[in-house]
């Protein structure tokens, strides 16, 4: 009865609190103090569950709980011995007298620490307390809450401003996303003039590889190995039998040469055969009169020298050496030598009145490196540090030097070539061949016209034509071909300054 009467103090206190929070309505402080009166209702509705099974325990004369239990009044026909025992009623291990029980309720209903020695219990008591403080708390609650109604005010006016500067982002991503529009537009336009993965077409200029000169698989092969092969078909031959016409011109165009000749041949008499048949020769003159005898010339063999009788250089008395390397020349150090591959060195000046060259157009240097660059790419000084280097151009490039180039008929500068190396191979990791003049194929988007000027673009090493007006300073050459594509791709020119 000790906790029934406790949960009743609890109540009015609850009850009480309720009536002082009664103006604050619909705030968080008056909702917690609810749900303190609706704990204390609980806590209330379970100390009388709690008295009614009691009841039941002190008088039933059936099992209180079900088969095995027992009631107080059966318990106090055959327990009375022990129900007010300190120890363990009836030997049951854990067991407790009515005496110690009551001593149990005692100190959960007023006991200031925890009751029973159970960890984080409390006592009625000590819940009553709580719940007072409880509402004392709700009530400060109640008062940080109008300052926090005071504060949504001014999260709402913020909450405006931030609503106005999203609608400036909104404008912005929406020119953002008519700007990307225009870029897919353009991408689409690029992807057009593409070529296909499978069976591709291909304009202008596509370079390849060069094969290995013993390649046997399905490679491309390029305008260089073609020369070669052309070149190991020619093998050195002379410049009038150098083409497949030429020798059929040669061979009168007879398709049936060798059967010709040896017909002609036939006709002819026999190195083994005696003369004395033939009386003339073809001309007519009479061979006894005119050409001696195999015994006349045996007479007069024994006469001759060793090299007239044989024809050879080493019967030569007092023969000079022959030289068989061109080092052993007198002035070997200004002579012409060619490496395996075909390549011609020479050391010192060469001087010439005029040099041919029908493959290649344009006039280039080497220029240091100061980063990646590609075939085609606008090259500038690199204005970025104290070392005189060269990078792609851009429209801030303020000395436009020419384009990068690999199909130069001339180039000075570079590195000191080895025998066998190949020009290129050693010098592109460190060096940028520039085209200083000549027609070059440059890399460049938008329409290109015959005769206009390509300037650097905002793309580093593409260029694009100057519009009417504006500045040539920073131009690299001009258009020779119409081209009405609008991609990225290589473009021929003359390199040339527009200052």
């Amino acid at each position: 009865m000790f906790d029934a009467a406790n949960v009743e103090v609890t109540l009015s206190v609850q009850n009480n609190t309720e009536v002082e929070l009664g103006d604050v309505a619909d705030t968080y402080a008056a909702d917690q103090a609810r749900e303190y009166k609706n704990k204390a209702g609980e806590y209330a509705e379970n100390a009388l569950n709690s008295q009614n099974m009691a009841e039941a325990w002190a008088e039933s004369d059936s099992p209180p709980a079900g088969e095995g239990t027992r009631s107080s009044k059966v318990w106090a026909d055959t327990a009375r011995q022990w129900a007010e025992s300190d120890t363990n009623p009836d030997g049951v291990i854990d067991a407790r007298s009515s005496k110690t029980w009551a001593e149990t309720a005692r100190a959960w209903a007023e006991s200031a620490t925890e009751p029973d020695g159970i960890s984080g219990a409390k006592s009625a008591k000590t819940w009553a307390e709580a719940s007072s403080k409880s509402a004392a708390e709700a009530s400060a609650s109640a008062k940080v809450a109008d300052t926090s109604a005071k504060a949504s005010a001014s999260s709402a006016t913020a909450a405006k401003a931030s609503q106005e500067e999203a609608a400036t982002q909104a404008t912005m991503a929406r020119q953002s996303a008519e700007s990307a529009a225009e870029k897919l537009a353009q991408m689409q336009i690029n992807l057009k003039v593409k070529a296909n993965v499978d069976s591709p077409v291909l304009t202008g200029t596509p370079a390849a590889p060069t094969p290995a000169a013993n390649a046997q698989s399905t490679q491309i092969a390029n305008v260089a190995y073609v020369k070669q092969k052309i070149a190991e078909l020619v093998n050195g031959s002379d410049a009038s039998l150098d083409t497949l016409k030429e020798l059929a011109d040669a061979l009168g165009n007879d398709p049936n040469f060798a059967t010709t000749i040896m017909t002609a041949i036939g006709k002819k008499l026999d190195a083994a055969a005696t003369a004395q048949a033939a009386l003339a020769d073809g001309k007519g003159n009479n061979i006894a009169e005119t050409y001696a005898t195999k015994a006349e010339l045996t007479g007069e063999t024994g006469t001759l020298a060793a090299v007239a009788k044989t024809g050879s250089y080493s019967d030569l008395l007092n023969r000079p050496t022959i030289p068989d390397k061109t080092s052993q020349l007198t002035n070997d150090s200004r002579f012409v030598a060619t490496d395996a591959d075909g390549n011609v060195t020479l050391t010192g000046t060469l001087t010439a009145s005029k040099v041919y060259n029908a493959v290649y157009n344009d006039y280039a240097e080497f220029f240091p490196r100061g980063g990646d660059t590609q075939r085609g790419d606008i090259i500038a000084l690199d204005e970025s540090t104290n070392k005189e280097q060269y990078v792609k151009a851009t429209t801030s490039s303020l000395c436009v030097v020419g384009v990068h180039t690999e199909d130069f008929a001339s180039i000075i500068g570079g590195r000191t070539l080895s025998p066998g190396d190949d020009i290129l191979k050693v010098n592109l990791p460190t060096y940028i061949p520039v085209a200083l003049s000549g027609r070059v194929p440059v890399r460049m988007y938008g329409k290109a016209k015959k005769g206009g000027w390509v300037i650097p673009s905002e793309m580093p090493g593409v260029g694009r034509m100057a519009l009417p007006g504006e500045s040539l300073t920073q131009a690299v050459g001009q258009i020779v071909k119409d081209d009405i594509a609008e991609n990225v791709r290589l473009v021929k020119i003359i390199v040339r300054s527009g200052r």
